[in-house]
């Protein structure tokens, strides 16, 4: 029989010679249980050997007035006694607490092996639970009362024949555990995740069309090219240098060798002292002209473009001046050096007057170049730049 304890506000202690009973907070003097279970068996009527699923749940009050102190051992998978049932198996739930009430579950497979009970009805035990109340009054340490009990009443099952003639619902019904809950709300979290991330992408692409829609009726917008990546510029400047390279060990230099060589350390030089590179969208079948080199890049949708550099041995000396006078920051002065001097003698090729052509000159600058671009395109990449600068910052502010 369920114990109930007095309501707070008659607060009396008599435990001793009444049953528990809890009040609710806030003023209400209402009284609640302050135990309470219930037991939920998977099937009516099994098979001997035949496994099935038992529930007890149960609710205790607590409030910050009193609280209920059931003993749970006796309902642990390990110390349940359902004989002649045998536990197979147990688990125990996470508590859920709503208002005054906490809620606690155990999960329990059985199975019956006796085989003295065909056709008639066993009894899972009753289940004999005891809790204590504990009592607050204000800032006092909280008062343990008496021992109290509470009994579960036994459950019928009916063994390889029909159901007990006591049961009522006879559909056998699957329980519905703490257990199927907590996984309900995992699902119903990862399914929300899902759907959010879904609706993030939704918008992300309506933003994208609505964008696309304004730029095509605006008819007179500008459209600006992403700056294409420095160490891309020095690749296929070193690629240029690697392919005359190769073109000049088997035919000879010439004058459009030159321009082509020109070109790229043009380019070089640009990244380098951190000058802009001119870069024009083109069609994939326009020719490059004379300073140009096509550079083919994307890869979901690939593009061609046009780089060219104006940059000549007059402003690569400017600027390694003013590097040396601490003006400038952020190169390298022996490589400045060197693109400098390459970019002298390919000046002089390209653009020369009597037709002769420097070979032996050539050949070595342009060995020397390729090693020089190998080094700076390493040296382009973000990291090694951004580090390159705060070590020049760093230098600055500590020479100070």
């Amino acid at each position: 029989m369920t114990s109930r304890l007095l309501p707070l506000v008659l607060i009396s202690w008599t435990l001793s010679t009444q049953h528990a009973a809890l009040a609710q907070p806030g003023g209400d003097t209402a009284p609640l249980d302050a135990l309470r279970c219930w037991r939920r068996v998977s099937r009516n009527a099994v098979y001997v050997g035949e496994r099935f699923t038992m529930d007890v749940t149960c609710s205790v009050v607590e409030t910050d007035a009193a609280r209920t102190v059931p003993d749970q051992a006796a309902l642990e998978p390990d110390t349940i006694d359902v004989a002649p049932f045998e536990v197979l198996a147990g688990e125990h739930y996470e508590d859920i607490r709503t208002g005054p009430y906490r809620f606690f579950q155990y999960h329990y497979t059985l199975r019956v092996i006796t085989e003295s009970s065909f056709g008639e009805d066993i009894e899972i035990p009753a289940l004999d639970i005891t809790y204590r109340i504990e009592r607050r009054v204000g800032d006092n340490p909280a008062l343990v009362g008496r021992e109290l009990r509470y009994v579960l009443p036994p459950e019928p099952i009916r063994v390889l024949s029909l159901v007990p003639e006591t049961t009522v619902d006879i559909r056998d019904l699957p329980p519905a555990t703490f257990g199927d809950a907590q996984a309900r709300v995992f699902r119903s979290n990862v399914l929300a995740l899902i759907a959010a991330l879904c609706g993030v992408m939704a918008v992300g692409v309506v933003v994208l069309g609505v964008v696309r829609v304004a730029r095509q009726r605006g008819g007179g917008a500008v459209r600006v090219d992403s700056r294409l990546p420095l160490p891309r510029i020095v690749h296929r400047a070193l690629g240029e240098l690697t392919r005359v390279q190769r073109t000049t060990a088997d035919r000879g230099w010439d004058v459009d060798s030159a321009g082509h060589v020109l070109a790229a350390l043009r380019l070089a030089g640009s990244v380098a002292v951190s000058q802009p590179v001119a870069q024009t969208t083109v069609d994939a079948g326009t020719p490059a002209r004379d300073g140009q080199l096509r550079l083919r890049h994307g890869r979901l949708r690939p593009k061609t473009a046009v780089i060219s550099s104006g940059l000549t041995a007059a402003a690569l000396t400017q600027r390694l001046e003013q590097m040396r006078a601490g003006r400038a920051h952020g190169a390298d002065t022996e490589l400045v050096d060197d693109l400098g001097r390459a970019i002298t003698v390919f000046t002089a090729a390209r653009y020369s007057r009597n037709g002769s052509l420097p070979t032996d000159a050539l050949t070595t600058e342009l060995d020397t170049a390729i090693a020089l671009l190998t080094r700076l395109r390493w040296r382009s990449t973000a990291p090694v730049r951004y580090a390159t600068q705060l070590t020049d910052w760093w230098n600055r502010v500590w020479t100070r």
